[in-house]
This record gives structure tokens, C-alpha cells and sequence, in this order.
């Protein structure tokens, strides 16, 4: 198990307060270590490089039928994952704009058009706040933990019932004009936006934690709309977090998926300056025992701020957190991670791993 993660029992994991009296079944594990992003991509020679895999399964995927159980197509794609032989795996959950039609439609109907900034697609997106959505999301996970009941190597899953277009749901491009104004249309309010993610944290602690599966946030500064104008409040982004760990304790993992780091001299530093506050106070939780994980941004971005794979997962292993994915071409990277610098993180976010209360 230790190749992978370490079991959470052994690092001190018990049941939280909140979940102790409906545990089921001991906490399967804490996923620790290099993370592969798409095994698929990755050199057979390399996979031990690694230390657990993240799969993505869409909601269109995995609950195409309202009301059905986890699609014959979904658990497939849970046996392919298996088979990599990785003895931890972690879920990305996709719900926003790969939710399936009929959830779409749920509340009073889809945000049509919603455009993604980084390469002016549009896209349909559900009214993430509205109670039915929310209603059918929490519907899934009990499908979905019927699904994992038998399958002891997935340790976690990410929460996304509010998101738009990525696994993120704290950012939902609301710095496009027609966005905030379809969300506005709609009846979007921040404290509906705040409320709907701290349900879907709830909705995963009730279902998932009593099977001991851990559930992941992926933080981001937050996103709002002020006087129809984008604004950003990383106060909002660490009280959410806050909420998180008092209510889920050692099962809400806080993660983030933008790190990007570059070396200076013999140190790692991060390149995304608005991100430094919510950075430091997630190593400032991990340096008190509570579990952060980091995925990279894309090679290209890594690289266009002068940085590398290995300065980023070194910046990741060296600040408290369990794991890191790495990004699509990491093996491509000048700054390889090479199998005594693979080795070396690895010995470092199991560390990391077994020092999470």
C-alpha cells in the first residue's frame, strides 16, 4: 500500500466527529506520491516512475439516463483504470458542461453559449446552484458509490456539481461579459453559488466518507459577480476551505490544479503571484496535518514561465502536500524526473502523507 499511499489508519486517520457513527469500513487510503494525469500517454518503462493514477469520467459518461444506475460504459472505463495496476486511484468527477442532457435541463434550463476564454468556445452549462441539480448530482454519487463499494483501490473523488467547464469550481469564467449576464438572467447570487458548493461537500461526506473514500476540492481564488462586474476574493477561497476542513476533517482533501514552479538557485518557487495567499495557507495547513494535494498546469504554461515539471512537483513535495499530477509531455520535460528524482519526491510525499492527522 505504501507503494501507492499510505492507509490512513496507519498515519492516525480515524473517523471524523462528524462521520464516526456512520463509518462502514476503515479510510481506504491516502493517494500519495506522482501522479499520472492520462496513463495512456505514459511510457510503459515509466509507469513506476509513478505512484497512482487520476481518471476522468464525465457525468454524460457515467449516468447518461436520468435515474439509472453507473453506465455499463462508466464501469469499463473503472476496470481499465485497475488493470494500469496502480494499487491507489483518485476520480475526477465531471459535472458542468459534461453533465448528461437531461441534467442540463434541470432548474430552468441550461446557460447556452457560456464561453471558455482561453479559446473562445462555447459551451452549455447547467444552473449549478439550482436545487434539482443538486438533488440529482447527490443521486449520483450514491450510484457511484455503489459502483466503488467493491473496488478498494479508488481512495478518492473530486467534488464538481458547481462547476462550468473544468474540475474547478471555484473559477467559472464570469471574466467573460455574456457569461455573468446568462448567470444573472438565470438568478445566480454569490451567496447561492457559496451555498451549493458547501452542499455538494456535504452530499460527498454523507455518501462517500462512510466507505472511507476522501473527496477533493480544487481551490482556485473565487469568482464573483459584483455590480455585474467579474471579482475575485481569495477571502472567499479560504473561508470555503476553512468550511471543508471543519466539516469533513481528514476526508476533504484542498487541492488545486494551476501550480506552477521554477527554480532559483537551488530553491522552487511558484509563478502565479494572485495565487501566493491561497498557497501559503494551504502549507500552512499541511505543516499542521491536513491533506493538500496539487496538480501542474500544462507543460506549456510551466515552461513559458521558465519552469519545469520536476521544480513543480519539487515546490509541491517540499511545502507539505500528498501528491502531484503531473502534466501531459512531463517525460519530454529538460528537467526530466528521472527514477532517483522520482524516487526522491515520492520518499518525500509519503512523508508528507503519513504526517496528515
Amino acid at each position: 500500500m505504501f507503494a501507492a499511499g499510505l492507509p490512513l489508519a496507519a498515519a492516525g486517520l480515524g473517523a471524523t466527529p462528524a462521520t464516526a457513527a456512520t463509518a462502514m469500513g476503515p479510510p481506504r487510503g491516502r493517494v500519495a506520491g506522482l501522479l499520472a494525469r492520462e496513463d495512456h500517454l505514459v511510457r510503459p518503462g515509466n509507469q513506476t516512475r509513478l505512484r497512482g493514477l487520476v481518471l476522468r469520467l464525465p457525468w454524460s459518461v457515467a449516468q447518461p439516463t436520468p435515474g439509472a444506475g453507473f453506465s455499463d460504459e462508466a464501469k469499463a472505463l473503472l476496470d481499465r483504470a485497475e488493470d494500469v495496476g496502480y494499487p491507489f486511484l483518485k476520480l475526477r468527477l465531471v459535472a458542468g458542461a459534461e453533465s448528461p442532457p437531461w441534467a442540463l435541463e434541470l432548474g430552468d434550463g441550461p446557460l447556452t453559449g457560456w464561453k471558455d476564454p482561453e479559446d473562445d468556445s462555447e459551451h452549455t452549462v447547467p444552473q449549478w446552484w439550482h436545487d434539482d441539480f443538486l438533488t440529482a448530482y447527490e443521486e449520483l454519487l450514491v450510484e457511484l458509490a455503489c459502483a466503488l463499494k467493491g473496488r478498494s483501490r479508488w481512495a478518492e473523488v473530486t467534488v464538481s456539481a458547481t462547476c462550468t467547464l473544468y474540475a474547478e469550481p471555484c473559477v467559472k469564467q464570469l471574466g467573460v461579459a455574456a457569461n455573468r449576464g446568462k448567470a444573472l438572467a438565470a438568478g445566480y447570487t454569490d451567496a447561492a453559488d457559496q451555498a451549493a458548493l458547501r452542499r455538494s461537500m456535504a452530499a460527498h461526506d454523507r455518501v462517500l466518507t462512510p466507505l472511507g473514500i476522501t473527496s477533493s476540492v480544487a481551490y482556485n481564488p473565487w469568482q464573483t459577480i459584483d455590480d455585474g462586474a467579474v471579482k475575485v476574493c481569495p477571502a472567499t477561497t479560504i473561508a470555503l476551505m476553512e468550511h471543508q476542513r471543519n466539516t469533513m476533517g481528514a476526508y476533504g482533501v484542498w487541492a488545486n490544479n494551476s501550480l506552477s514552479a521554477r527554480w532559483a538557485g537551488d530553491e522552487p518557487v511558484q509563478t502565479r503571484p494572485e495565487y501566493e495567499a491561497m498557497y501559503q495557507h494551504m502549507a500552512a495547513a499541511a505543516g499542521d496535518g491536513h491533506p493538500v494535494q496539487l496538480q501542474t498546469a500544462t507543460l506549456a504554461k510551466i515552461q513559458a514561465a521558465q519552469g519545469s515539471a520536476y521544480a513543480t512537483a519539487s515546490w509541491a513535495a517540499r511545502h507539505g502536500a500528498v501528491s502531484v499530477e503531473l502534466p501531459r509531455g512531463w517525460e519530454q520535460d529538460d528537467d526530466l524526473i528521472d527514477r532517483d528524482r522520482a524516487d526522491e519526491l515520492n520518499l518525500r510525499f509519503a512523508d508528507n502523507a503519513a504526517a496528515t492527522l
